[in-house]
């Protein structure tokens, strides 16, 4: 914009604003700052979940599953280089809700392994000291159970919870599209369909049917991730394997929380 139709433009937005500014300057470089504004705008990320501004960062997987260095053997640090993506202050919100629920499903289960049960028994047993609610809620259902430890040849008893599936999953979902935002910079606003290996349906015939397919996902993703790289910079709390595929299955990944509580992942083109 040549000065002189600045000038004028100016000119024009005085007798307009009259009254409601006291005084004015023309803004030399007002065009140049413009277009500065413009290109800023253009690069500010987008959220990983929708097409709202990201104008905050977001932990994937939540902070709170990895430990503080407090709850860690002295010199251990497992919160090296974090991965966090640009989110929407709505999803960002929203899915903080349940941190807390996802971290208390992985440290209680059976798979993790000791840094999870040192977690439990540091930080989680005085965060259910303060409030016990939430651990309640996952155990009030439990159902005793023995488990045969097939290494030790040994039998142990042991519980059997339930959990809030819609809710568990759909945290799962999240944390995949944000993995999947922070390794090709870009949405995947498909289908994404989650299968925890570590799951376990009892009871009636369909539940057996249930356990089966898991075991089945769980045996083919060990073979389709068996050459896959590791990502992540604490794998005692948390890394990520991802292939790609065609057709309807063009990528696939992989989540391992606390050794071996995996996850398998699914992206699907719709159709």
């Amino acid at each position: 914009m040549k000065l002189k139709n600045l000038t004028t433009r100016i000119k024009n937005d005085v007798k307009r604003l009259a009254g409601a500014h006291s005084s004015l300057i023309l803004a030399k470089h007002y065009p140049h700052f413009m277009r500065e504004l413009a290109a800023k705008e253009q690069e500010m990320p987008i959220c990983y979940m929708c097409s709202k501004e990201g104008d905050t960062d977001e932990h994937v997987p939540p902070k709170c599953l990895f430990p503080e260095q407090k709850d860690l053997p002295q010199g251990m640090d497992l919160r090296k280089e974090l991965i966090t993506v640009p989110a929407c202050e709505d999803h960002n919100s929203k899915k903080s809700k349940d941190d807390e629920y996802i971290l208390y499903c992985l440290v209680v289960n059976l798979p993790a392994n000791p840094i999870a049960e040192n977690y439990f028994l540091s930080k989680i047993m005085r965060a259910i000291d303060r409030n016990p609610s939430l651990i309640n809620r996952i155990v009030e259902n439990h159902v005793p159970v023995l488990v045969n430890d097939t290494e030790k040849e040994e039998w142990f008893e042991t519980a059997a919870v339930s959990i809030d599936t819609d809710r568990f999953y759909y945290a799962l979902e999240c944390m995949a599209r944000a993995l999947f935002f922070h390794y090709y910079k870009r949405q995947w606003l498909e289908t994404v369909q989650v299968e925890p290996e570590f799951l376990l349906a009892r009871g009636t015939q369909n539940d057996r049917l249930v356990t089966d397919r898991t075991e089945k996902v769980s045996s083919s993703s060990d073979i389709a991730f068996k050459e896959a790289q590791y990502y992540g910079k604490n794998p005692e709390v948390f890394t990520f394997q991802i292939v790609e595929g065609n057709g309807k299955l063009p990528f696939a990944m992989r989540l391992h929380f606390y050794g071996n509580c995996r996850v398998t992942v699914a992206f699907r083109n719709s159709g």
